[in-house]
């Protein structure tokens, strides 16, 4: 065949081709319907009605729900609150432009004592915190519920979350007992561009992680390779009792107490100092944390064998333990305080113990420790203090801690002070048994450690949504 037929055929067939295309044309118009993102249709390649695909809102079938990790009020002065939640997007392209959500503060009986709106941007991949302050309630605060707009929850927009070239150093907080502040330095880490204005969170948490105020903040921007000092301050202390302090730390605690026969005077009913002094050492119970164990050994002649509880974080059942103190009926009631003392010990010293927690005795007698007796010279009346000095002693080499309570007049103190406590700041006296409910309560409190807080700055990210 010759070149010019065959280029007479490619120019037939390329006639043709345009001639179909030309003609079907118009039926590909006719049938096909472009897909829209507006027109109440699931049509084209959209996942969803008017979603997904290449439209830019996510269907809701595809979006994880916003997790609400904590809600609280945090009193301020005047009887006024900030009122704040901490929130979590998991989904990792997609956001919402502007969503709209109510703080609602409700009391110990559902009531509402408060609501506030707010609105708030959120972007993909990130936590944010919401803040509202100064709200006054018409009650006390039990629970906050946190509730966002059903409609912008119904509009969630593909985006990406913008990274922010942004470190934080120097964090410090102080005057965490008067009035806190805490201070920090962000850094742009970019040295080609600014950082621009910044919406900052502050959260200051207990050693539980519980979180105890909150604040917020704004930059104007940060220069290309600039740092930016940033603070907050609170009108309120954050530590919970006068000595500024709380357990970072479990603390482990046996009661020793006195069940002697000096401790039912004039054979009353109840006897006493013994039924004010069982009501006193409930304080003690009541005052430790759910994560300590406390244990407790009665003594008189002998010290109580089994201990009458042994270490457990079931505070009910010390209690129940204490109250079932009863002074003996067999004759004469001696002062054994040092085999009770031993008896503490080991329990402190049994796979009950939790590892890295605080030990701590604290014992309670209202007599001169008279038991046991020399066993070569009877008549040695020292024997017996030097007996629980020695178990003292033991004590402390342990590392553990011994609080001593002395109770009415008929005591040794410089005994309890000097010897067997820790240190005379650990001896208390009671001059009668109304005073051991406060002391009890007051050691409570000593045995903590300074209270530690941790901090947190949340700087959300801004997102792009997809138009």
């Amino acid at each position: 065949m010759k070149w010019a037929q065959k280029r007479k055929i490619w120019y037939s067939i390329a006639f043709a081709i345009m001639i179909i295309l030309l003609a079907a044309y118009p039926v590909y118009r006719i049938v096909y319907k472009a897909p829209t993102c507006s027109d109440q249709k699931q049509n084209g390649t959209e996942t969803g009605v008017d979603c997904g695909g290449p439209c830019s809102l996510v269907c809701s079938a595809d979006v994880k729900p916003l997790r609400v990790v904590w809600s609280k009020a945090f009193p301020l002065e005047g009887g006024t609150y900030d009122l704040g939640a901490y929130v979590e997007n998991i989904n990792t392209s997609a956001g919402i432009k502007y969503a709209h959500y109510t703080f609602r503060v409700l009391d110990a009986n559902g009531g509402t004592v408060a609501e506030k709106q707010g609105g708030v941007e959120i972007p993909p991949q990130s936590p944010f915190l919401l803040f509202e302050t100064g709200v006054t309630l018409s009650g006390n605060p039990d629970h906050v519920d946190v509730v966002f707009d059903p409609n912008d929850l119904a509009h969630w927009t593909k985006a990406v979350a913008t990274v922010l070239p942004v470190t934080i150093k120097n964090q410090n907080l102080r005057s965490t007992d008067t009035k806190p502040r805490f201070d920090a330095v962000l850094i742009n880490n970019d040295l080609v561009s600014d950082v621009p204005r910044l919406s900052l969170g502050a959260i200051i948490y207990d050693a539980l992680r519980h979180p105890v105020a909150i604040s917020r903040t704004y930059t104007d921007g940060i220069s290309r390779g600039g740092e930016q000092p940033v603070f907050f301050t609170w009108p309120n202390r954050f530590t919970k009792n006068p000595r500024g302090g709380i357990c970072t730390t479990p603390v482990d605690t046996m009661l020793v107490f006195d069940r002697s026969g000096s401790m039912d005077v004039g054979h009353k009913k109840p006897p006493e100092p013994l039924s004010t002094a069982k009501n006193a050492a409930d304080a003690y119970v009541d005052a430790a944390d759910i994560i300590d164990k406390v244990g407790l050994v009665s003594f008189a002649t002998t010290a109580s064998n089994p201990v009458d509880h042994e270490l457990s974080i079931d505070h009910e059942g010390v209690r129940s333990a204490v109250a079932s103190i009863e002074i003996g009926k067999d004759g004469l009631q001696n002062t054994d305080l040092g085999d009770a003392l031993k008896s503490a010990l080991t329990e402190l010293q049994s796979t009950r113990h939790t590892k890295d927690a605080k030990k701590i005795i604290v014992a309670l007698t209202d007599g001169v420790a008279n038991y046991p007796l020399d066993p070569i010279n009877k008549k040695n009346t020292t024997y017996a203090e030097e007996y629980a000095v020695t178990i003292a002693q033991e004590i402390r080499a342990a590392g553990d801690q011994i609080y001593t309570i002395g109770l009415g007049k008929d005591i040794n103190e410089a005994f309890l002070r000097d010897r067997i406590a820790t240190d005379p700041a650990h001896y208390f006296n009671a001059p009668d048994a109304t005073a051991l409910q406060a002391i009890y309560k007051n050691i409570s409190e000593t045995v903590c450690k300074p209270e530690n807080f941790i901090t947190e700055i949340v700087i959300t990210p801004r997102a792009v949504f997809a138009e």
